[in-house]
Parts: structure tokens; sequence; C-alpha cells
């Protein structure tokens, strides 16, 4: 049956992804794909549910629900994720932004002022917190590091988006000598650390087209990124400069030992609205 109306087009993908997606992820797709293709909020998608559709748009329904039973992401497909209120521009090779990411970034903005100094986001992906940071701390001098030059021309077109001006780099962290030189006020990373072997738990639609290096880490040393930060940190962060991490649930305890060691103090883990360990915090003595 040829989609002719958007109660149509919804009935069809409904129909088409019920065996496939939970209900209310259909229904965030629903609203997402009208979003996108149509410019209607939730409000005005019901207020137009008779409203005839194009034959371009009724394809375009259909290409995405194809996709959709695919595993591919709905961000990927559209081309866009939400981090907080921000709208950041995606696509295969670069991580999606997730909800509990924003709520560490709306968490570091709450725990300064307006910060003034350098600050610097290792491994920033599509550029989504150093981005958040540099709207909120407008006269802060914010960098973004990432290994993979796909994920920065995603970071940089971000930037270009929201106007904002960020200086992007493309460093491998593990191949980085520190300077000695403390220039940082902050530091933040969200780094990859899913080990291995959490993969068996993980969704079809992340394992096969989210890229793996932003995602993995051996088993065999999941600190690995956050020892190598930590030592540049060591280095490269001011006196009394603070240090943020996004952390796997799994490793609080043991991130949080090797920064004690390395010297760090007022180490403390934050939970996330999951009420799992989230975020560290801590600053150089």
């Amino acid at each position: 049956m040829a989609i002719e109306n958007i109660q149509q087009a919804i009935k069809m993908i409904r129909t088409s992804l019920v065996d496939v997606y939970p209900t209310g992820e259909v229904e965030g797709f629903i609203r997402l794909i009208f979003e996108e293709l149509c410019g209607y909020n939730t409000a005005q998608l019901l207020l137009n549910r008779d409203a005839v559709l194009t034959a371009e748009v009724a394809t375009r329904i259909e290409n995405i629900v194809e996709r959709l039973l695919r595993n591919e992401p709905i961000q990927y497909i559209l081309g866009s994720a939400y981090f907080g209120d921000l709208r950041m521009a995606v696509g295969e090779g670069v991580l999606i932004p997730r909800p509990e990411t924003a709520e560490i970034v709306q968490r570091i903005v709450g725990m300064h002022g307006d910060v003034k100094g350098r600050v610097v986001d290792f491994c920033t992906g599509s550029g989504c917190i150093a981005i958040s940071l540099a709207k909120a701390w407008k006269e802060a001098r914010v960098e973004g590091w990432d290994v993979s030059t796909e994920a920065l021309t995603y970071a940089r077109r971000n930037g270009v988006n929201h106007d904002v001006s960020v200086e992007w780099y493309e460093c491998d962290l593990l191949q980085y000598v520190p300077q000695d030189e403390p220039r940082y006020d902050v530091m933040v990373s969200n780094p990859p650390y899913i080990m291995e072997r959490e993969q068996a738990d993980m969704d079809n639609n992340v394992l096969r087209y989210e890229p793996h290096l932003a995602l993995f880490v051996a088993d065999n040393d999941p600190l690995l990124f956050y020892r190598t930060i930590a030592d540049i940190a060591t280095k490269e962060l001011l006196p009394g400069g603070v240090l943020y991490f996004e952390i796997n649930r799994l490793m609080g305890d043991a991130c949080s030992k090797m920064l004690r060691e390395k010297g760090f103090v007022q180490v403390e883990v934050y939970r996330d609205y999951l009420d799992a360990d989230r975020m560290i915090r801590c600053v150089k003595a």
C-alpha cells in the first residue's frame, strides 16, 4: 500500500518495526523522522496526522525504515544526534553522543564559574563536549583532540554550526609525549573504555556501525587511556587544575586508585541518572 499521509506512514513504521525494537524506541523514531522530514514537533505531528506526504518524503520514510531494519542507528540515518539541547552532525566513523555524557558536561559546567583559561577535551569525537564547554565558557581557549581524521571532520563541522571557536588537533594520545609545561586549567575526556569482553551484552546497532576505535579497550588493560591522559595531566595541567573522566561503570574504584597513586587529590566518583559510576573528578596538587 502506498503511503499517502502521515497517519499511514506512522502505521507503516510501527508495523514494520514492532518485532525489532521496543515500542518506546519506535515512537522515538517516529518523532525524529517527522521532525527531520517535515519539521514537526510532537504537538504538530498530532495536529497534522492527515497531512498529505509528497512522493519524495514517502520514499525517504520507506528507505529509513529499511535501514532501521538492518539495525543502522537512527542518528546515522538522519545525520544528526542531540547532545542536550545541541544538535550534532554525526555519521559512520564518529561516536554517537550519549545522554550520560551530556549529563557529565552539565555537571562540569555547574562545578565551575566562568573559566577563562585553557581547556582540552581528549578523544573529542563529534566535538560535543568541547563545543558545549566553549559555549558555556565563552572566554576560555578550548581544544579538541582525536586520533580519527573522520571524527574531526564532524567536530569541525559542528564547531562551525554552533559558531564556537575550538582548536581541533589530530593526535594519537598513545604516541604523544607530554610537554613539561603546565598550561591547562581543565582537562576532560570520554575515552574508549568498554572492555572487549563486554561486547556480548551490546546491541547490534552499536557493534555493527559505531567506530570500535572510539569504544573498546583491551580486557587486559582497561585503564590504558585513563592512565595515559593522567600522565599528560601530571605534566600539562596547572597546579589546582581539574581533570574529568567519563568512566566505565565497572572501573570507578580502579581508576580512582590509579589517580591517587599518580598524586592527584580530591578524587571523587559521581553516579549518573542510571545510578551507575560514570564520572571521576580529581585535582592536580
